[in-house]
């Protein structure tokens, strides 16, 4: 009768081999993986909330999953560039999301610290058909949405409608005002000042800081809930400051009693960024979908219903939706330079002053 030895043996084989299987299936995902070894990847992606998220899901997201089925893409809302860099410092090994929503105000830091990895071009070919604005000189993530800063009033409470920087001070506005400027939206609106008092942000910017102090007690609040859009058009706030392209999109959803302005000294542009976290375990499959944002076909259907202005060069709009976007020819005319890549290295500091010296002091 022969031993049993070697059956036993390869049945302990068997059984270890199937203990590791159950092991490494059982380990915790990092963001992005889907598991369960379909062959069908994750990937997630932090944007904006609110109404972003919404048109971004329907022309973005929907489209570019339907052309790949193999690939599943999870939004997850955030409420500023703030939030995302944090999110993503903790957790730089096995980071919460392979691509991120930026403002290019905040990315330069982020790519620094390395947060963000470089794009393969060979990936992402659309990089080649950027306007000069949204490319990046360092390989990093490129600008996904060009829009400006502009002054936001409730159409049916205000008689006379703002036209300058300067009437934010106007009397009558006062107790009316929300200011949102503890963020990009400040450091913007300081390079607006600047230019309005004749100074140069760059040396020196103690008189728009002084300016903005003698608008505080105007100030009905500076943390509009659940944003400043909403705000303005529930009546809780007259006149305030905000996005272009937001405003034009709550222009339309409130029936007209939001209404957004250029001012007549000009407006400071604001580009978000679209970028690829480092070490993703998917990169191929993020870079695709980057690749996919910036193309023409999503950029198109993005800013025709969110009122952003394109970065992708052979985007044409509809006169209707470019003559209320960043790409205007009026709104070209009228741009503050701004140099954002001295600004990186300021924009902490700034947004510290505005919250100690303005908003609580």
């Amino acid at each position: 009768m022969p031993s049993p030895r070697p059956a036993l043996a390869a049945s302990a084989a068997l059984t270890a081999t199937a203990l590791l299987a159950t092991a490494c299936s059982s380990t915790a995902s990092p963001a992005g993986s889907s598991g369960g070894g379909s062959g069908k990847q994750t990937v997630t992606f932090m944007g904006f909330y609110g109404s972003f998220q919404d048109e971004f899901t329907k022309t973005v997201i929907d489209p570019f999953q339907k052309a790949n089925p193999d690939i599943t893409v999870k939004y997850v809302p955030i409420q500023n560039s703030a939030e995302v860099l944090a999110k993503l410092r903790a957790s730089r090994s096995r980071p919460v999301a392979d691509v991120a929503l930026m403002d290019r105000s905040v990315a330069p830091t982020a790519n620094k610290e390395k947060v963000f990895a470089k794009l393969d071009p060979a990936k992402v070919p659309n990089l080649r058909r950027l306007v000069d604005t949204a490319r990046s000189k360092d390989g990093y993530g490129p600008g996904f949405s060009l829009d400006s800063l502009s002054i936001l009033y409730h159409s049916k409470k205000v008689k006379q409608p703002p036209t300058s920087w300067n009437d934010l001070w106007d009397p009558a506005y006062k107790g009316k005002l929300a200011m949102p400027i503890a963020d990009t939206r400040g450091v913007a609106l300081i390079i607006a000042l600047e230019k309005i008092l004749g100074g140069d942000y760059k040396k020196d910017i103690d008189p728009a800081i002084g300016k903005l102090k003698k608008l505080a007690p105007g100030v009905e609040t500076w943390q509009p809930s659940p944003d400043v859009y909403t705000a303005v058009q529930s009546g809780e706030a007259q006149v305030a400051v905000g996005w272009n392209a937001r405003g034009q999109y709550y222009k339309d959803s409130s029936g007209g009693v939001v209404q957004p302005v250029l001012p007549k000294e000009g407006t400071v542009t604001q580009i978000n960024t679209i970028n690829l976290a480092a070490n993703s375990p998917h990169t191929a499959a993020a870079q695709k979908f980057i690749d996919y944002a910036i193309g023409a076909k999503a950029q198109k259907a993005f800013d025709e219903a969110a009122f952003y202005a394109p970065v992708n060069r052979d985007v044409r709009l509809s006169p209707a939706v470019k003559n209320r976007t960043a790409a205007s020819d009026v709104q070209r005319k009228n741009q503050i330079p701004i140099d954002w890549d001295w600004l990186t290295t300021r924009y902490t500091a700034w947004v510290d002053r505005i919250k100690q010296e303005v908003i609580s002091g």
